[in-house]
């Protein structure tokens, strides 16, 4: 493949609304359209555009595509990203206990994360111990500095370590444990195998990224397909003939998870009131499955 030399200038706001409705955009307020170009970047809200094209190398809209369109597609992704943050933190909260209480509790040792025979790969240990120590350096929160005021060991407990690690560092140091009580018990709570779980964390973390970022997510294609549950502790997906590298599997592990920490959360209704609010959102194009309310594990068909 020959590669080219990015060429392409850039334009003014101005200039973007006049390629927009040289590709057949209706854009009937162009005072408005340019508020909302000044705000959000041409090309952050062109991957917004690519569902209204009819020629994607030419881009070239369908007829009657209005900018409105492409705004309501930006809100409802929008919007679902802050959904779906807001009921992984309440997963991440409640996976650091889990690890804090099972681990500490079989161990009987608050230390038991600085020991390297409790990991598979010492070397993924000595990454994780030294970036601990460059996420302490750089910690201003009392509670660090109140304890290196008070005690004299080299590191904290787990329960202060893990509330300046990210979601992503410390499944990484779960994913890591080696095979035992503690980590086999911290699967159970949540109802799956060690394996599914684990499999499960990598994929809520990316996601968690792409909230955290503000990127794209409702049409996202995942990196890494989401390992299913073969064996399942809690109400699972009836219908399991679904796409494991959409967002609906990832809204199916959420609730699944959900049900565990919170029963009785209103996550499932949220996202039916979601669509509802934006009828016109292809939701194929995330994965769902046709009469997905139907499915018992939704319990959403007398809502």
């Amino acid at each position: 493949m020959i590669k080219r030399i990015y060429s392409k200038p850039p334009l003014t706001v101005q200039d973007q609304i006049i390629l927009l409705k040289s590709r057949g955009l209706q854009i009937p307020d162009e005072e408005r359209a340019g508020r909302y170009l000044q705000n959000i970047s041409y090309y952050r809200l062109s991957g917004y555009m690519y569902p209204f094209l009819a020629d994607v190398k030419q881009h070239i809209f369908i007829n009657g595509t209005e900018f409105e369109d492409i705004l309501t597609l930006y809100r409802f992704d929008r919007e679902l990203r802050l959904l779906v943050f807001s009921a992984i933190e309440k997963i991440e909260v409640a996976l650091r206990t889990q690890i804090i209480n099972q681990f500490s509790v079989t161990f009987q040792d608050p230390f038991w994360y600085t020991d390297a025979k409790n990991f598979i790969y010492p070397e993924k240990h000595t990454n994780f111990i030294n970036s601990l120590h460059s996420n302490i350096n750089r910690s201003n929160d009392v509670f660090i500095k109140h304890f290196y005021n008070t005690y004299n060991n080299p590191l904290p407990p787990i329960w202060l370590v893990f509330e300046i690690l990210s979601m992503g560092q410390f499944s990484l140091l779960y994913n890591n444990s080696v095979k035992s009580a503690p980590r086999k018990a911290v699967s159970e709570y949540f109802g799956v195998k060690e394996t599914v779980f684990t499999a499960w964390l990598h994929t809520l973390v990316y996601i968690r990224n792409i909230c955290a970022h503000h990127a794209r997510l409702w049409n996202k294609d995942l990196r890494i397909p989401v390992k299913l549950p073969k064996k399942y502790a809690n109400k699972w997906l009836s219908n399991q003939n679904i796409k494991d590298r959409k967002v609906y599997i990832v809204l199916s592990i959420i609730t699944y998870l959900l049900d565990t920490i919170t029963p009785h959360h209103t996550f499932r209704f949220k996202i039916k009131t979601l669509l509802a609010k934006y009828p016109n959102v292809n939701i194929t194009a995330m994965g769902f499955t046709e009469n997905w309310t139907s499915d018992p594990f939704w319990g959403l068909e007398s809502r």
